[in-house]
């Protein structure tokens, strides 16, 4: 007996000591202790969670996760183990597994809003939009001012296309919460990106009114005035923005697209020189700002400086999160330097990126051509075919480019497409007839 209490008295001090420890952030020397208690008392489960706790503080999922799975075999608290399972599973990116246990743990406690707003999460992290859009409305149904499950369901709706029901969502958030910036930017955004200037500048307005000095909300007027097609004016609210703060990137950014879409327009050179040093500017202050980069590169490829264009498009095209267009635009100087390896590649990102492009697989095709890979030339074409198959030029290439391959019956399939478009079209009659020619060969691309 006295054996079982001083061992009992033992392993309670160690808990207490790792519990000490982890409160004075020495999470790896309160996992060493409770390890101790572990090793005194391993059928006990407290032992297990302290030091899953520890691991996890240390940034060590994996042993935190065993820690907890051995304790789910033996611990009767199946609702603490659960939403601690949960917790590690959704750190570790595995939200298929967080939603599990967390679907356990709703099981034992049906009405917990923190709950069903931890499953909406791991639900909509893990592509499970309906089940994450129930799960907060039921949070919803349980505290009517839940913000927090107001502002999710809102960016799922918007992730859906919903935007509508994003709108009265943001718009309660504002409600419950009116110092919610966040929710006041969404909705902006919702509006900008719906071509809404009359409710947007509704909403920077009253931004504006309840913070004057916030240069964020001269930004969101500049854009949109931009929407508005007031080019003067969100230049213009933009140097407001840098009254406020004249070290802020995001501004610079702004001027410089404004600048470089008036050149680009106009094809005014002194404005794209504008946006050019406007841009150099964002790039200087945040280096890692991949659509600064971007932009850059749009502008310095604007004003004929192609080494420096192409030096910020490498920049933005490995920046996070990844530039498309900058892909794109590398593909295009490959293309017209001859690296059309490097131009295939840069154009296969694109695509995987954004899509099936048909210009981009077009130029992607003729990439192919420029490297004699004739039949990936053809296959490519004729993708181009399929998304547009009114346009001729694409069957035109494919036959040529499987006449290249020495392979004169695919470019009679590709004639005969074309023709049944376009019956009149000589150059595929002419090239149709090259390819039933008892002796046909390989032609010109």
């Amino acid at each position: 007996m006295y054996q079982v209490f001083s061992r009992d008295y033992r392993y309670v001090e160690l808990i207490k000591l790792g519990d000490q420890l982890l409160q004075e952030d020495l999470p790896f020397q309160a996992a060493r202790t409770y390890e101790s208690a572990i090793n005194l008392s391993p059928n006990k489960e407290l032992g297990y969670l302290k030091r899953a706790a520890a691991h996890q503080k240390q940034g060590d999922l994996k042993r935190a996760l065993e820690d907890l799975l051995t304790v789910s075999e033996v611990s009767p608290d199946t609702l603490t183990v659960s939403l601690r399972l949960a917790d590690i599973y959704h750190a570790r990116g595995q939200f298929d597994d967080a939603t599990t246990y967390y679907a356990k743990a709703l099981a034992l406690d049906p009405d917990s809003q923190s709950i069903l707003y931890q499953l909406g999460m791991a639900c909509f992290r893990a592509g499970r939009e309906s089940e994450a859009l129930e799960a907060l409305t039921r949070a919803i149904e349980v505290q009517e001012d839940f913000f927090g499950a107001y502002y999710l369901r809102a960016a799922i709706h918007r992730s859906l296309g919903q935007d509508g029901e994003a709108e009265s969502d943001y718009l309660k958030v504002l409600e419950l919460r009116s110092e919610s910036d966040e929710a006041r930017s969404a909705l902006i955004e919702l509006h900008l990106e719906n071509e809404d200037s009359v409710k947007a500048m509704k909403i920077v307005q009253e931004e504006i009114d309840r913070q004057p000095q916030e240069p964020t909300s001269y930004l969101h007027l500049a854009d949109v005035h931009r929407l508005q097609g007031q080019h003067d004016e969100a230049i213009a609210a933009v140097g407001l923005a840098l009254e406020q703060d004249p070290n802020l990137p995001q501004a610079y950014l702004q001027l410089g697209e404004l600048w470089l879409g008036e050149g680009i327009r106009r094809g005014d050179h002194v404005a794209l020189e504008k946006a050019v040093q406007a841009l150099s500017s964002a790039a200087e202050m945040d280096p890692a700002n991949g659509r600064a980069a971007l932009a850059l590169g749009r502008a310095c490829l604007a004003i004929d400086d192609e080494e420096r264009g192409f030096s910020e498009l490498q920049r933005a095209s490995e920046a996070t999160p990844i530039q498309a267009e900058a892909h794109r635009l590398l593909g295009d100087i490959y293309q017209n330097r001859g690296n059309y390896a490097e131009a295939v590649t840069a154009y296969l990102i694109y695509l995987k990126l954004v899509g099936e492009t048909p210009s981009v697989l077009e130029r992607m095709g003729d990439a192919y051509s420029g490297m004699e890979n004739f039949e990936s030339a053809a296959t490519t074409y004729l993708q181009v075919a399929t998304l547009e198959p009114r346009r001729v030029l694409p069957f035109v290439k494919a036959a040529r480019a499987w006449l290249a391959a020495g392979q004169p019956r695919e470019a009679v399939r590709a004639c005969r497409r074309g023709l049944s478009s376009s019956p009149e079209n000589q150059i595929l009659a002419d090239l149709l007839a090259q390819a039933t020619q008892p002796d046909a060969q390989a032609g010109p691309i």
